[in-house]
């Protein structure tokens, strides 16, 4: 009875995440549609992530959930930056790379590879006129930018997610000297993978070209971490990005 119930919510998933896709290309690029898919997708595979949890052995499951999760989000997301998807897939690239290369454990080092993607999942609460404006914003308008780590944060709160997904969405824009947003925090306040995936997420920034501003090239970009290492960045993923940093240059070139 349990296995068939089981298989009966496996294929729903699957079923609902294949017409998702398959419909994606015709739903309006609109940030409050993207709300709507967004959260009704969350309770979907909420309720249905509480439901395997009173089982026993249901570890696979689970993991397949927690991506299925990921991939919606992102997905979500993509429909207010057509450079989203590219960019969500190599943030997660650099930032298990720079976890295996800090040795950190091999749960953490999973974990950070599979959701530094969501760190900008609560851009999809702002306004296009903000999010793909060509120059510069004024204060009121970043104001506003800044509150997607919060947005984020709420969307996923209470969901019984990792707490790294949760502090790479909440975190990724402290700075290593307080002087980022977020919460003010600073130095190893700062949970490493936040430190981590804000050290890739400027990278891939620098490098691809956006509506208000060219992209700068693979040297230029290193020359800018370089510089904000113990300022921005942590000094110790600064000094690995330097040493390996033609890997990030593989990785953003291939994909």
């Amino acid at each position: 009875m349990i296995n068939s119930l089981n298989n009966e919510f496996s294929y729903r998933i699957k079923e609902d995440k294949n017409k998702f896709f398959i419909n994606k290309i015709a739903i309006a690029k609109d940030y409050k549609l993207s709300i709507v898919i967004t959260v009704v997708s969350i309770l979907l595979l909420s309720f249905v992530y509480n439901h395997l949890r009173k089982f026993k052995n249901t570890s696979m499951k689970l993991k397949k959930l927690t991506i299925g999760l990921v991939e919606t989000l992102e997905n979500a997301n993509t429909f207010n930056d057509e450079d989203t998807g590219s960019h969500i897939k190599r943030i997660n690239k650099y930032s298990k790379f720079l976890a295996k290369e800090l040795q950190l454990e091999s749960i953490l080092i999973e974990n950070i590879g599979l959701y530094a993607s969501l760190h900008d999942v609560g851009k999809i609460g702002i306004p296009d006129n903000i999010l793909k404006k060509p120059g510069k914003l004024t204060v009121e308008e970043f104001e506003i930018m800044k509150t997607h780590v919060e947005i984020g944060y709420n969307l996923m709160k209470d969901l019984e997610i990792s707490s790294v997904a949760l502090n790479i969405v909440r975190y990724h824009h402290e700075k290593w000297n307080g002087a980022g947003y977020g919460k003010g925090l600073k130095g190893e306040e700062i949970p490493i993978e936040a430190r981590i995936v804000a050290l890739a997420d400027v990278y891939d920034a620098l490098r691809q070209k956006r509506i208000y501003k060219d992209p700068f090239t693979h040297e230029k970009s290193v020359e800018i971490i370089r510089s904000e290492s113990g300022k921005h960045f942590d000094p110790k993923l600064v000094e690995i990005f330097i040493k390996k940093h033609r890997h990030f240059e593989r990785i953003f070139d291939g994909n």
